[in-house]
């Protein structure tokens, strides 16, 4: 295991320690730890790329460990701030149902969980992090913020449904021009031969020519 998976695997356990923290009602030992996860999941990155050492063991984990991160923090928020889910209920769920939906989309088209290319889902998980310690940390949490961060990780979300959809259109596409073009070159050989078959036939033979 590289030192970047290593980072990676220390977020993922870092995840399962907040979790009795968070129900301990410590926020700000949540927050920190959040502060610590974010430093992991930006040296892992640097390491892998220092190193050259990428893989894609390495990126389902990296994958795995931020979408942990993510759901987790979600919840911790809301049991330590219930507030939030009274006042941005609907606007919650329409946001959860859309990125379930992407990360079901991305992992049937993409194999993988996230794209870490997807300029839309790097600020919508920036803006979730920074409105989780602006929340966490002073105690108090930040509406407007809270609504960007939503409609950026909306917006994430129907984009990587977009770019799904079309791959695996494209895939179904190409497999349907596959299994025909066997089908049409058999049938083209076929009628080459019967075409070769009748000018054989129609040439006379030497008996034919014979007075």
């Amino acid at each position: 295991m590289s030192a970047a998976d290593r980072l990676t695997s220390a977020r993922l356990l870092l995840v399962v320690v907040l979790w009795p923290v968070a129900l301990s009602g410590a926020g700000v030992l949540v927050g920190l730890g959040l502060i610590a996860a974010g430093l992991t999941d930006a040296l892992d990155g640097y390491l892998a790329r220092r190193s050259g050492r990428h893989s894609v063991r390495g990126a389902r984990l990296d994958g795995v460990a931020d979408i942990a991160l993510m759901l987790s923090a979600a919840v911790w928020l809301d049991l330590l701030h219930p507030l939030i889910a009274v006042e941005n209920g609907p606007l919650l769920v329409v946001t959860a149902v859309l990125y379930v939906a992407s990360s079901i989309a991305g992992v049937i088209a993409f194999r993988r969980l996230v794209d870490p290319g997807q300029v839309p889902a790097k600020v919508a998980g920036g803006l979730l992090y920074l409105f989780a310690l602006f929340t966490l940390l002073p105690g108090v949490y930040e509406a407007l913020l809270l609504d960007a961060a939503l409609v950026a990780l909306a917006v994430s979300s129907l984009e990587t449904i977009f770019k799904a959809t079309t791959t695996i259109h494209a895939r179904a596409t190409s497999s349907r021009i596959r299994s025909h073009a066997p089908q049409a070159l058999k049938g083209l050989s076929r009628s080459t031969a019967a075409a070769a078959s009748i000018a054989t036939s129609a040439i006379p033979s030497a008996s034919d020519t014979r007075p």
